[in-house]
């Protein structure tokens, strides 16, 4: 716990002007190297933020100190949410050290000598700079521990350089030992790196890729919400809750061309052709037979010729030739013309070269009519050979 005295800047205006040199030197406490370091001077800021002055002498235990690192890490979290800049100088001071060798004494027994050798602060210079690295450590790990990135903060070693107080007191010369706080932040100008339209100072995703929408954090949408960001994205239209690829689009789990939201029959075999909601084709036969005949008439031989190339295109399909009449004349007639009818195209697919194990035929009479028998055209549609595909 840090247990230090915050005394208002209104009683320390001098400390204003000593809480950075011309040449700023900057101390790396973990290899005690110093460089010039002139931003501090040189810079442009939008605001610079001095902090009350902590004191280092732990007499009074009011956590003052505490408060300006919380003040101090809030704001430094604050202005890099806008996506600006901070940086953090904290600057550790001493009371002015007094060189023992070239000192002289008061070298005298008497009660009130030996008084003044007592308010005689004596320090000598390398304590005094040990003692400001320590102050500047102690309060350096404290505003990092509060979530304030390291990196961000630079520290000096002032020692007895800048005194702000009165050196003619013990209370004068406790006050100088403390430690100054300052937040400095950029002011940049609004530039768009990325060309996104989002300027650099709010823009989360600095580097979204050219020519994609953004949003105004300046990162790149999921337009339909898919999980996979639009830059990316193959498919940008997928409906909302289907699964998709890395790369966006849906799924077709058994590669049938169809994705599997729109599949009706998600698990054809691979290499089937399938109907567009995913299911094996169906096909009807378009032909003519001489009236109460099996015999297949001339013009209709192109259709066997059409239907043998798609079986031989898709070795993977079974055929199964149904027959069907009206129902004019009697229903057993009916049926028997129906088998033969379906027996004729069977043994005229085999004779395109269809082999006879993938063919099956059947013979359904007048049971199974899809228009009315009453007029006729509803018997013309009903007079149909149709095709049962299976695999």
């Amino acid at each position: 716990m840090i247990n230090k005295i915050l005394v208002p800047l209104l009683l320390v205006s001098v400390l204003n002007a000593a809480t950075y040199d011309e040449n700023y030197r900057v101390t790396d406490l973990s290899k005690t190297i110093e460089t010039n370091f002139n931003v501090f001077m040189d810079g442009n800021f939008e605001r610079i933020i001095r902090y009350d002055m902590i004191n280092m002498n732990g007499e009074d235990d009011d956590n003052s100190s505490a408060e300006v690192i919380d003040a101090a890490s809030k704001e430094v979290k604050k202005f890099q949410d806008e996506g600006k800049g901070v940086k953090v100088t904290i600057i550790g001071h001493t009371n002015r050290p007094t060189d023992d060798i070239n000192e002289k004494t008061i070298d005298s027994d008497t009660y009130a000598k030996k008084i003044q050798n007592w308010f005689r602060y004596s320090l000598d210079t390398n304590n005094s700079q040990d003692r400001s690295e320590n102050y500047v450590k102690e309060i350096q790990d404290a505003i990092v521990n509060a979530g304030v990135d390291r990196n961000i903060t630079y520290v000096e070693l002032r020692a007895g350089r800048d005194q702000g107080f009165t050196e003619a007191t013990v209370e004068g010369r406790d006050l100088s030992n403390r430690v100054m706080v300052t937040l400095y932040v950029h002011d940049r100008p609004d530039i768009d790196s990325d060309r996104d339209g989002v300027f650099d100072r709010i823009d989360k995703c600095p580097n979204s890729p050219r020519g994609y929408v953004v949003d105004e954090k300046g990162c790149s949408i999921d337009s339909d919400g898919d999980g996979v960001l639009d830059y990316k994205d193959k498919c940008p239209k997928t409906p909302k809750g289907v699964e998709v690829t890395s790369e966006g689009c849906s799924i077709d789990s058994d590669k049938d061309g169809v994705y599997d939201y729109l599949d009706v029959c998600p698990q054809t075999p691979l290499g089937l052709k399938v109907e567009k909601n995913g299911c094996p084709l169906k096909s009807t036969l378009h032909l003519n037979f001489k009236i109460s005949s099996d015999k297949i008439l001339e013009e209709s031989y192109p259709e066997i010729q059409r239907f043998s190339k798609f079986l031989k295109e898709n070795p993977i399909y079974k055929a199964e030739i149904i027959g069907h009449t009206d129902s004019i004349g009697k229903a057993v007639i009916n049926m028997d013309l129906s088998e033969r009818r379906a027996n004729s195209v069977k043994a005229a697919l085999i004779a395109e070269g269809i082999d006879a194990s993938r063919i099956t035929a059947l013979g359904r009479g007048e049971l199974d009519p899809i228009e009315t028998n009453r007029t006729k055209e509803g018997r013309l549609l009903n007079r149909r050979t149709e095709v049962q595909l299976s695999y």
